[in-house]
């Protein structure tokens, strides 16, 4: 018995599963996020229609995923008030329609829809494991999983119906596969390459992006020959021979066959609905796009569904336009900052974590080695993290380089196979790899609202980061049982989210730029500064940035998940 305890396959097995169950027991006193309003109601008027139109700004595998055991349930839909004239608020339009029509049931069908997405998580994480396990042995590939399965901010997406877990899900086994293919020049590990990349692309536009790294890492294998662990060599003049020829060209047909699977993929994700159009067919409003239109390249057959162009289109527009505002330490921007993910890495993520990288670094400096192996972990990250921070104006929460997350843990499993002999050391190193859990545990279940010590915490997380860093709508359902626990039966509500509060029993009205008196609660987002629209009351009514600037003069009686605050105010102190 002690020796199956013992076991990696116990072991694997038993932080998977605390994953699992920590997600299901946070997930279960949380409500919907801004982002998932719409998706997973968009997932079911894809099965329900075959129409991908609605909330086209993002591919529609998750979606379509998180909806199927919508299928088995007795769910409200009229697909014929889809609202195809509301422009960019479609998505949204359609999910208060949902609400509406499912009211009784609202929170049953969302915990049922986020299901899938731990699914997910749980696939990465035996990924996760399996590749560092085959770089650096049981002892790393434990490392690895252990810092993936507490990570607070996979946590926090991982019980979401959004598409950020399943782009880093995919992105990450595409690489592993392709890894894979430089060892074993068989069919199996091509072939799942390319499945991956084509399920990659139909999750989110990010995962574009392996194109490029895979060209970059052919050409390094291609310099480095087939050892996957031989040292990395720079020496250009060196590989240009026929041996690097040849394995240029053989690794040139093998990402050629990748790429036309991953194609295939996309296309029947979207059962090859407008694949092949020309660009200048297709419907477009960014000036990019309108300007390769007019092009020779315009006429072009794009070996894409029409729905996954006119997306590209959209996200491009609203790049063009700043369409969202970005918060960093209390100042708003529509262009952003470079050094923003960055930042936001540095502040939400735990202090233990940042040890570690600086003691793999350390540990691959001293020693002067980087494998090719390394290369794959290390230029996903990079990429990820290089092309969102000078070639995006979308700062709006570190989810964004949520990719980079499984790639980083692969390549600190490699602290697992050093030789800690020294009693200091080997206490040391556990005293770290405990603290980054328990730093995670101790916010349960409010992961979204993750701040290290060093960012003062998540009471402070504001004074940093908001939207989804912080505040993306997850805990009005805790509001809720504040107010039964108070004993308050009405409060004035700035809520930053679309769900109606009155789901889930909580009598309000809605609060403005004008102080009063009374219970008051307001999210984090609106009381610093971040506009928005506030759409579940009688009429859409936009909030501008300060509106509740007013609040700040009192201090709250009560922090809902670090959310939303909540405040005694007397009429004497208006």
């Amino acid at each position: 018995m002690t020796k199956f305890l013992t076991k990696p396959v116990f072991v694997v097995s038993l932080l998977l599963g605390v994953m699992g169950l920590n997600c299901l027991l946070s997930m279960s006193v949380k409500s919907p996020t801004v982002d998932e309003f719409a998706h997973l109601p968009a997932g079911y008027y894809y099965w329900k229609t075959g129409d991908f139109s609605l909330y086209a700004k993002n591919p529609p595998l998750i979606r379509l995923l998180c909806a199927l055991p919508l299928l088995a349930m007795d769910v409200s839909m009229d697909p014929a008030r889809s609202y195809p004239e509301s422009g960019d608020w479609r998505p949204w339009i359609f999910g208060t329609r949902f609400m509406r029509d499912n009211a009784e049931t609202y929170d049953r069908i969302f915990f049922v829809g986020r299901l899938p997405v731990i699914l997910l998580a749980l696939l990465l994480g035996w990924y996760v494991f399996r590749w560092a396990n085959e770089c650096y042995g049981a002892g790393g590939g434990l490392l690895s999983l252990l810092l993936y399965c507490f990570s607070p901010n996979m946590l926090a997406h991982a019980r979401l119906v959004t598409t950020d877990v399943g782009c880093a899900c995919f992105m990450f086994m595409a690489v592993y596969y392709y890894w894979k293919s430089f060892e074993d020049p068989g069919r199996g590990p091509m072939l799942g390459a390319g499945v991956c990349v084509g399920l990659a692309w139909l999750t989110k536009f990010t995962s574009l992006l392996l194109l490029p790294m895979f060209g970059l890492l052919l050409v390094l294998e291609a310099w480095t020959g087939k050892e996957a662990q031989r040292p990395v060599t720079f020496s250009f003049l060196k590989r240009v021979n026929p041996v690097f020829v040849r394995h240029l060209c053989d690794g040139g047909a093998r990402l050629f066959l990748i790429v036309m699977v991953g194609l295939l993929i996309t296309n029947l994700g979207y059962g090859f609905q407008g694949s092949f159009k020309s660009l200048r067919a297709t419907p477009k409003e960014s000036r990019l796009f309108s300007k390769i239109g007019q092009t020779p390249l315009g006429r072009a057959p794009v070996p894409l569904p029409a729905a996954y162009v006119q997306g590209l289109d959209q996200q491009q527009l609203d790049a063009e336009r700043g369409e969202f505002l970005s918060y960093l330490r209390g100042r708003l921007s529509s262009k952003g900052w470079w050094y923003y993910f960055l930042y936001a890495f540095m502040v939400k993520t735990p202090i233990a974590l940042h040890l570690l990288i600086l003691i793999s670094i350390w540990f691959t400096v001293r020693h002067r080695r980087m494998t090719a192996a390394d290369a794959f972990l290390i230029l996903p990250m990079l990429g990820v993290f290089i092309v969102f921070s000078f070639f995006n104006r979308l700062d709006v929460g570190l989810r964004y380089v949520l990719p980079v997350f499984p790639f980083l843990f692969v390549w600190l499993g490699r602290l697992g196979r050093i030789d800690v002999r020294k009693p200091l050391l080997r206490w040391g190193a556990a005293v770290i790899v405990l603290g980054f859990a328990v730093s995670s545990l101790s916010i349960f279940p409010d992961y979204l609202a993750y701040f290290n010590a060093w960012a003062g915490g998540p009471s402070n997380g504001h004074r940093h980061l908001l939207d989804s860093n912080l505040d993306w709508g997850q805990d009005l359902k805790r509001l809720k049982t504040y107010m039964d626990r108070e004993g308050i039966e009405e409060v004035g509500l700035a809520y930053f989210g679309h769900v109606d509060p009155e789901i889930y029993g909580i009598q309000y009205h809605l609060i403005g730029e004008r102080p009063e008196s009374g219970d008051i609660a307001v999210s984090a987002n609106y009381l610093y500064g971040l506009p928005y629209v506030i759409t579940y009351g009688d009429r859409p009514v936009p909030v501008r940035p300060d509106a509740f600037r007013w609040l700040r003069a009192y201090n709250p009686r009560a922090d809902i998940g670090h959310s939303i605050l909540v405040y005694s105010i007397a009429p004497a102190e208006n």
